[in-house]
């Protein structure tokens, strides 16, 4: 009775979720792994085992050969809902847990894209985050792309957003009279925010949630087109449908690979379909 595995118990709900991690990932699971991993018994390891199969019959078949339990390719996951980033993380990345036993047998086999890093400093993220949360008025000195200068101007924060790579802080521009954004890795100093002059009129582009709509590029051949519908999961037409603030579409936009008016390179992933007038970045 001692080493019964109940479902009520935290430490032993993880180690059944690592049991049906291990065999959905990796293929295949042995008391050996539970026993170093968590530090029990051999006998509580195959308490977990048997408790596991009852919890999802068929998922688990037993290899006298090799002493494991082995995952069946048309088991189901009943504990967690797997994801491809967890499978990673957990037994192809360099791991010293457990003598390796969720380490990668060759070595790393996963590579990454890091995007450069956005140093912001620490002073100018308190203060930008102060006026958001305030809605205070903020006194940036800013590196703009658009207009090729580096000034000291008036904002007035009221959000953040992401664009995938970096953040950027949405706010009313004093001088241009409109709400814009402004990346922060741009904002090279600023003073304290101080109270706001006056209401501001609304940001509808922010406020304002849409559906933006996309079509595979109808210039690409059908095979291309099929290889783009899987990949970005669209309906049959190859049309697909995303939801965000019409401020961010921009940067919607520019993950898919929307061709812009003028640019050359690659052919564009998707084409716009009743797309509204986007919104200006700084």
């Amino acid at each position: 009775m001692g080493n019964e595995t109940s479902m009520e118990n935290w430490a032993a709900r993880e180690r059944l979720r690592l049991i049906e991690r291990a065999v959905w990932w990796r293929g295949w699971v042995g008391r050996p792994d539970l026993v170093a991993m968590f530090g029990i018994s051999a006998a509580q390891a195959s308490s977990d085992l048997q408790k596991y199969q009852e919890l999802n019959p068929g998922a688990l078949s037993y290899q006298m050969s090799r002493k494991r339990y082995e995952g069946a390719p048309g088991m189901r996951c009943v504990l967690h809902e797997p994801s491809l980033e967890e499978g990673m993380a957990t037994f192809l990345m360099e791991s010293p847990v457990a003598g390796g036993m969720l380490a990668s047998a060759g070595g790393p086999r996963v590579a990454a894209v890091v995007p450069p890093r956005r140093e912001v400093p620490p002073g100018v993220s308190r203060a930008v985050f102060h006026a958001v949360c305030g809605g205070r008025r903020l006194r940036i000195h800013y590196a703009s792309v658009r207009s090729s200068s580096r000034a000291w101007r008036w904002i007035v924060p009221h959000a953040f957003g992401h664009d995938g790579l970096r953040w950027h802080v949405r706010a009313w521009c004093e001088r241009a009279e409109q709400f814009r954004d402004f990346v922060l890795g741009r904002i090279r100093d600023t003073e304290w925010p101080e109270a706001a002059a006056g209401e501001l009129p609304p940001d509808e582009a922010w406020d304002e949630m849409i559906a933006c709509r996309y079509v595979v590029n109808r210039g690409l051949g059908a095979e291309q087109r099929e290889a783009l519908m899987l990949d970005y999961g669209t309906d049959s037409d190859g049309v697909l449908t995303i939801r965000c603030r019409r401020a961010m579409r921009q940067y919607v936009e520019a993950m898919l690979r929307v061709p812009v008016e003028g640019a050359e390179g690659l052919p564009g992933h998707f084409e716009r379909v009743e797309v509204p007038a986007p919104t200006g970045d700084e």
